[in-house]
């Protein structure tokens, strides 16, 4: 019953929060569930055949995509499995609407969700790890075949919670012609030092160039940075064991290091701000109004729809080692929901979250949505190799997943807070891009407020 309130508890503070800022997620609640996953056999003690539903928040070519693959399945899975995929509206839509199923006991059978809400999902304890479903189903999804850096994203104390579907990488884009002007070799760009020395020669050798952009999106950039570091953005280890996150950390030294180096870029007027608009930056780039871009994989089809070519795309620029440093990932997971889910309902939501991971599956995907397949499986098909040689951005996302270390920086930070943390953060450090404040004075407001924030989350919890 305890658990049960708690979560309860904490749906109810996720709808409050949500009143306010519709991607906020700021309290906790029980682990997720541990009793034993159900095997194969709980499909045969079914009453008929089987539907489950699927809520989602991918709209254009990726959404389009999804279906597809789900009326293949409904089509053809020996199982008499039938896949009802529901689109929510957007990622934060479709957080809210679960938060409110928790509440009301009416959750479905899987719930694909995007990368910042994983905190959420997991201390909300409805749902059943990736990884106890695929033991108690060995003729599933081989976890072996899930991309390292993409599993290590996903998992706390050693287990998968969810199955990686839809993922993107940050990368940075650099205007071959732009760079060739101002004499730059692309070679220099694998570090942050190679990165602002160029943007400021580009800037001062051709007039009116910008030298560098980076979207603000939600704070992502300011987590990659940390993880490029070597380092972790929430204490302990990212949170991802024990009792999770209890505070943010902004200023550990190679991180420190990156930040201002940007903040310089910035406030000496080398690089572009374009805000919160994604496809100013975008446009910005296209345009040849600046040289460099960090960006997500998943603007190479938008590039593509505005005509851009001559241009390179580079794995993110590195200031910590490269045995513990990298990039995160983007993207969403499929979690399957236990909780008001009988054992035949959880068995064919483990199939379908198979399925859907599945080599077939996830390349199709890949080249009708942009993101990048998920399945180490896919790099053997012919096509897939077909399509990297003629696509060489895409060969590079893949590049840049190969050599990610699966480290506690590149794991990212596990808090259900991370919406609320993202949001304060940006808040804080827009104030140090515009020069209005110090980075120093920056950090602290954000540290201040993000502490403020975790407090809150763990009270919830009980923690």
């Amino acid at each position: 019953m305890r658990s049960h309130r708690n979560r309860l508890r904490l749906a109810g503070a996720v709808l409050a929060a949500l009143a306010v800022t519709t991607s906020a997620a700021c309290a906790s609640s029980a682990s997720p569930g541990t009793a034993p996953a159900p095997g194969a056999s709980a499909l045969a003690h079914a009453s008929g055949p089987l539907t489950v539903t699927l809520w989602h928040g991918l709209g254009g070519a990726a959404g389009k995509a999804l279906q597809q693959a789900v009326d293949t399945f409904n089509a053809g899975n020996p199982d008499h499995i039938t896949v009802r995929a529901v689109f929510q509206g957007s990622y934060e839509d479709t957080l809210a609407k679960y938060t409110s199923a928790i509440r009301d006991g009416s959750t479905p059978d899987v719930l694909l969700s995007s990368d910042v809400t994983t905190g959420f999902i997991h201390d909300a304890g409805q749902t059943i790890s990736a990884q106890d479903l695929a033991a108690a189903n060995p003729g599933d999804l081989d976890l072996d075949d899930i991309r390292p850096a993409a599993k290590n994203y996903y998992s706390a104390d050693g287990k998968l919670l969810s199955v990686p579907f839809n993922t993107s990488m940050p990368m940075l884009y650099v205007n071959d012609a732009l760079l060739a002007l101002a004499g730059v070799d692309k070679g220099s760009l694998s570090t942050m030092d190679g990165l602002v020395a160029a943007a400021r020669k580009i800037h001062s050798a051709l007039p009116g160039v910008y030298g560098f952009l980076q979207p603000e999106a939600a704070g992502w950039w300011f987590e990659q940075m940390t993880a490029a570091a070597g380092e972790e953005y929430c204490t302990p280890d990212n949170g991802r064991t024990g009792s999770g996150a209890t505070a943010v950390s902004l200023d550990g030294p190679a991180q420190h290091a990156a930040l201002q180096a940007v903040v310089d870029l910035y406030t000496g007027g080398v690089a572009l701000d374009t805000g919160s608009d994604g496809d100013a930056a975008v446009s910005a780039f296209a345009s040849g109004s600046v040289a460099m871009m960090f960006n997500s994989s998943a603007v190479i089809g938008n590039l593509a729809a505005v005509g851009m070519s001559g241009y390179t795309a580079l794995p993110l620029p590195l200031s910590g080692p490269a045995d513990t440093a990298g990039p995160l990932i983007g993207g969403a997971s499929l979690w399957v929901d236990g909780v008001g889910h009988d054992a035949a309902h959880q068995v064919a939501s483990s199939k379908v979250v198979s399925y859907l991971a599945s080599p077939q599956v996830q390349e199709q995907f890949s080249h009708a949505s942009g993101y990048a397949p998920i399945n180490l499986q896919v790099d053997d098909s012919p096509t897939q190799r077909q399509f990297l040689a003629q696509n060489p951005a895409w060969a590079a996302v893949m590049q840049e997943f190969d050599r990610t270390p699966a480290s506690a920086a590149t794991a990212g930070c596990l808090t259900g807070a991370l919406p609320g943390i993202r949001q304060a953060v940006v808040a804080a450090m827009d104030s140090a891009y515009a020069g209005t404040t110090t980075l120093d004075a920056a950090i602290a407001q954000a540290e201040a407020a993000t502490a403020s924030i975790v407090a809150d989350y763990r009270e919830q919890a009980g923690r």
